[in-house]
């Protein structure tokens, strides 16, 4: 049901395993998306969108540094400013010196394609030796406590970044493989001071089984052949900040925690969220 060519990415694949009705609507059906009714906890989702408009804005400041562009002017937001202030005061003098932000990249899962785009990869040159890559991810969404080791470990996105990284990032080593020991992803947290990045290794396990896994749930998605198929989740906390939760007149729950910001239901992907002006 799906357009050929269908490209699968962290973004898809979450939307499938929060609610199968949600993947439906948004990849399958392509339902634009109805406005958000007026009551408290649409204020709240307003907030939440944006929050994430905030840190789509700090994530272009970001590329633009590695890019070696001048900083921004004026940042006029406290929490812009607090964030860059933590950014522009991290050592990063231990990643491998080859800088590339926001990079694309499209790896074979089977007979599918799996899609990743990284806030920045770092790699050692092609000429070194050993190899060494780096995945780092920009964390902006308040928790309001540091999330555990796990959360981050056993997430899609780094299931899906890892895998893609060592499946194709011979495109950036000038064809030279990666081993799933040299890859590994960092999560840089805005808000949590004290808690300056979790780093998440790989090993040739992982990867085989996040081939198996990954493989699986794609499968689980393609066996559905009629809109039927993909019902409503059951755990109304994923509606909450769905904007099509007014098509499944679901509620949502308010004391929901926000979704991730690469999770995000209220805004479309942020591959897909235009330049903001600045």
């Amino acid at each position: 049901m799906l357009p050929l060519g269908f490209t699968f990415s962290q973004h898809s694949l979450n939307d499938f395993k929060d609610c199968p009705r949600r993947f439906y609507l948004k990849y399958v059906a392509r339902q634009p998306w109805p406005l958000v009714e007026v009551s408290p906890l649409a204020l709240d989702a307003l907030q939440y969108r944006e929050d994430l408009q905030r840190g789509a804005r700090f994530h272009r400041w970001v590329e633009r540094y590695w890019l070696g562009l001048p900083e921004p002017p004026h940042l006029g937001d406290e929490t812009l400013a607090r964030w860059w202030a933590r950014f522009t005061q991290t050592d990063f003098s231990d990643l491998p010196p080859v800088r590339l932000p926001e990079v694309e990249l499209v790896a074979a899962l089977g007979e599918h394609n799996l899609y990743a785009r990284f806030d920045l990869l770092a790699l050692t040159p092609p000429e070194a030796a050993p190899m060494r890559a780096v995945i780092v991810d920009w964390k902006t969404l308040h928790h309001p406590e540091a999330l555990p080791f796990t959360f981050y470990k056993n997430r899609v996105q780094t299931r899906v970044y890892l895998y893609v990284l060592a499946t194709a990032g011979s495109a950036f080593t000038e064809g030279r493989p990666l081993e799933p020991a040299q890859c590994s992803l960092r999560y840089w947290l805005a808000n949590h001071p004290d808690t300056p990045w979790v780093e998440i290794t790989y090993s040739r396990e992982e990867y085989e089984r996040d081939r198996y896994q990954l493989g699986a749930l794609i499968d689980s998605i393609l066996a559905r052949q009629h809109e039927a198929d993909f019902e409503m989740t059951a755990d109304e906390r994923h509606c909450t900040y769905c904007t099509f939760r007014t098509l499944c007149q679901r509620a949502g729950d308010p004391s929901a925690p926000p979704p991730d910001e690469d999770e995000a239901l209220l805004m479309p992907d942020l591959d897909t969220v235009p330049e903001l002006e600045y």
